[in-house]
C-alpha cells in the first residue's frame, strides 16, 4: 500500500474514532439535559467550613426549575423567622441559562438576571447527582476539591 493509501486510510480510521466519541458525549448530555428537566422543591441547604464541619443554613424553602430549552431559575428563601434589614439578605433568585459537562458532571448556572447585582453575568458551576430514583437532585458547590456547600432539591410531583 502507498503511503497516501495509508494516510488516508490512518485519516478516515481517525475520524470515525473521533465522531463517535463526540456524538457519544452529546448523547450523554442529552441524556442528563432530559433527566434534570422539571422543577424541584427545596429540602435543605448545607454549608460546610475549612474543616468540613457541617452548618444547615436557614434556607428551607425555595424552588429550583429547568427546562428543555436550556433554561433555568432558583429561588430560595430564609424560614429561620428573621427579619433582615435588607430583604434581599433573606431571599436568592436568578435566572439565565444552563449547561451541562456530562464527564464532570458540572451544570453551570449562567446567571442573566438577580435580586442581587453582582451575581449578574456570573457563571456558577454546581456538581450534580440524582439520586437512584432520580426524584432527587443533589448540586453541590465547591473550592477546588473541597465541598462548600450542598443542597437537596425533591422533585415535585
Amino acid at each position: 500500500m502507498s503511503i497516501a493509501r495509508r494516510l488516508i486510510a490512518l485519516c478516515i480510521l481517525a475520524q470515525s474514532v473521533v465522531i463517535p466519541a463526540s456524538a457519544q458525549q452529546n448523547a450523554e448530555v442529552a441524556r442528563i439535559r432530559q433527566q434534570l428537566i422539571g422543577s424541584y422543591k427545596l429540602v435543605w441547604y448545607l454549608s460546610y467550613d475549612q474543616n468540613g464541619a457541617e452548618t444547615k443554613l436557614p434556607y428551607s424553602a425555595g424552588q429550583i426549575s429547568y427546562d428543555a430549552a436550556g433554561r433555568m431559575s432558583a429561588q430560595l428563601m430564609r424560614s429561620d423567622g428573621e427579619t433582615p434589614t435588607n430583604p434581599a439578605q433573606g431571599y436568592v433568585a436568578y435566572f439565565g441559562r444552563y449547561e451541562i459537562d456530562a464527564a464532570q458532571k458540572i451544570v453551570t448556572h449562567l446567571v442573566e438576571g438577580s435580586v442581587t447585582a453582582n451575581m449578574v453575568g456570573r457563571a456558577m458551576p454546581r456538581h450534580f447527582e440524582f439520586s437512584p430514583d432520580g426524584e432527587t437532585l443533589f448540586l453541590s458547590t465547591k473550592t477546588g476539591d473541597r465541598v462548600t456547600g450542598r443542597l437537596r432539591w425533591d422533585r415535585y410531583k
